[in-house]
């Protein structure tokens, strides 16, 4: 082999193993958040080793079934027969103000909500941050959590987006 392919070989190899360092292919995080959502297009998508980041645009306003769906954080944290999923939507409170509810009432899911958004950050653009920022203060919205994916999904109807960000959850 020519040196000009041994460079080539090693740039290749490198390459593959840098992709391999993504924490979800967009074909990954786009079947996690179709669990739970209708999806379209992908309007912003970037991975790395510590986080994923994506926004989807919302085909419809609601939750598929997959997922229980609850109405309060007290229903969640009562109903124990949900330990790796679930979805909640207030009309009342923002997926910001429920993060808050769940730090509240239930340190460890609080903490697994933020690390699984906020360690996400990195992984986003100016847009995909207003997106998120956005999902998280408009009411009504929903919130799905899945500890086995390590990721949350934000719907903003008003936006018509998804919002999907996971983190390193501990």
């Amino acid at each position: 082999m020519s040196g000009r392919g041994a460079v080539r070989g090693i740039s290749l190899a490198a390459l593959a193993f840098v992709a391999a360092c993504d924490r979800h292919s967009e074909d990954e995080a786009r079947a996690i958040a179709a669990q739970w959502f209708d999806i379209g297009e992908t309007l912003h998508f970037d991975s790395r080793r510590p986080c994923t980041a994506a926004v989807f645009r919302a085909q419809s306003g609601e939750v598929k079934s997959r997922v229980p769906l609850f109405a309060s954080v007290e229903e969640v944290i009562g109903n124990r027969a949900q330990p790796d999923a679930f979805a909640i939507s207030n009309e009342e409170m923002s997926v910001d103000a429920l993060f808050v509810a769940f730090m509240e009432a239930d340190r460890a899911t609080g903490l697994a909500l933020q690390e699984t958004s906020l360690a996400a950050r990195a992984c986003m653009d100016d847009a995909t941050r207003q997106a998120f920022y956005s999902a998280l203060t408009v009411s009504p919205s929903v919130l799905v959590f899945s500890a086995p994916d390590g990721a949350i999904a934000i719907l903003d109807p008003v936006r018509r987006h998804v919002v999907m960000t996971s983190g390193a959850v501990q």
